[in-house]
C-alpha cells in the first residue's frame, strides 16, 4: 500500500507540473492577466474632442474645452466642461472601450463650478457594460445579459457622493422591474433598512461615509467595477462595486448580481452630467481621466 500511494503522488505530482509548466508559473501563483493596464487616457490637451465616439460630436457651449490650472496647478492647463441646457437634459462625452473586460478601474479628477447646485436631481458618469444602444436607458431592470452600469454621482439631499448602478440584482427601488424600477445606490442611504436600503451591506460602511461636497474643489474620483462570474441566481453572485475619493475607499460592495452570461462585459467609458429639471447653468469640470485594469490613484500616465 505504502508503494502504490508514493507512485501516485509522484504521478500527480508531475501531472501538476506539467500543467502549471503551460500556464507559465507554480500551483500558487495566479495566470498573469494578459491586457494592458491603461485601457483609455486623456488630459484634455488634444485640442478637441475627436477621442470620443459620441455621435453629436460634443458640440459648445455643452461640451467646451477651457483653460484652468486643473487639479494639479499647471499652466497652460486644459479641462473638459459639460454644463447641461435650461431643463431637463444631459451633457457627456462618451468613449466606447478598445476590447471589453470583466472587471475595470475609471479614474479622474472634477470640479462642481462655483454656483453649481447639488439640489438639483441629477446622474453623472462612469463604467458601462454592453451595448451601447443601452447607455442612458432607465426604468427597466437589466435582465443580465444585455447591459449594467456604474455612476458616480452626487445625493441630491445628503451631497455626498453615490455609485448609481443598474444591474441584474437591484432591488431597492424596484417595485415592477419592467418600467418602475430604478438604480441602487451604494452606499444606499435612503433610510435604515426600512423600505429601500433593507440589505445592511449596502448601506454607508461605519466610519467610512463618504464626505460631503463642496463647489469649486478638485476631487479625484476613483471607481471599480467588476462584474463577477455569470450566474442564474443571485446567492451565486460574486460582482463587486468600488469607489475612492481623493484616495479614501468608500466601499467595497460584494456579491452584487450584475450578469447571467459571460458575453456581458464592460465596454464603455461615459462621463456625464444629466439633469431631471430645474437647475443652475454651472456644471462640471474633468481633467486626467484613466480607464485601467488595474488600481490607479493619483499617477498621471496621459503626462
Amino acid at each position: 500500500m505504502t508503494l502504490h500511494f508514493t507512485k501516485v503522488t509522484i504521478i500527480a505530482a508531475v501531472l501538476l507540473s506539467l500543467a502549471c509548466a503551460k500556464k507559465g508559473g507554480t500551483a500558487s501563483e495566479p495566470e498573469p492577466d494578459p491586457e494592458e493596464e491603461i485601457v483609455f487616457c486623456t488630459n484634455f490637451e488634444e485640442g478637441n474632442f475627436d477621442l470620443w465616439d459620441d455621435w453629436d460630436g460634443n458640440p459648445a457651449p455643452s461640451n467646451v474645452l477651457v483653460a484652468d490650472p486643473g487639479p494639479h496647478n499647471k499652466p497652460g492647463n486644459h479641462v473638459a466642461r459639460l454644463r447641461v441646457p435650461a431643463g431637463r437634459g444631459s451633457a457627456d462625452l462618451l468613449k466606447v472601450l478598445p476590447k471589453q473586460y470583466k472587471k475595470l478601474y475609471a479614474r479622474w479628477y472634477v470640479q462642481w463650478e462655483p454656483g453649481y447646485d447639488f439640489n438639483a436631481r441629477n446622474h453623472g458618469g462612469g463604467l458601462i457594460a454592453g451595448a451601447r444602444n443601452f447607455v442612458g436607458q432607465s426604468d427597466n431592470r437589466p435582465d443580465g445579459t444585455n447591459f449594467a452600469s456604474a455612476l458616480f454621482e452626487t445625493h441630491t439631499r445628503q451631497h455626498r457622493p453615490v455609485l448609481y448602478s443598474y444591474y441584474r440584482g437591484m432591488y431597492q427601488d424596484c417595485r415592477n422591474p419592467i418600467g418602475s424600477c430604478w438604480g441602487d445606490g451604494f452606499p444606499c442611504y435612503a433610510d435604515n433598512g426600512q423600505v429601500f436600503c433593507t440589505k445592511p451591506e449596502d448601506r454607508p460602511i461605519e466610519g467610512k461615509v463618504p464626505p460631503e461636497l463642496t463647489t469649486g474643489k478638485w476631487y479625484r474620483v476613483e471607481i471599480m467595477m467588476d462584474m463577477g462570474k455569470a450566474t442564474s441566481n443571485a446567492s451565486d453572485a460574486d460582482g463587486i462595486l468600488n469607489m475612492w475619493v481623493d484616495g479614501v475607499e468608500y466601499g467595497p460592495w460584494k456579491n452584487l448580481w450584475f450578469r447571467t452570461t459571460n458575453d456581458l462585459k464592460l465596454s464603455i467609458i461615459w462621463m456625464q452630467l444629466f439633469h431631471h429639471d430645474t437647475h443652475a447653468a454651472e456644471g462640471i469640470l474633468i481633467d486626467d481621466l484613466v480607464v485601467s485594469t488595474a488600481p490607479i490613484g493619483g499617477s498621471s500616465p496621459c503626462n
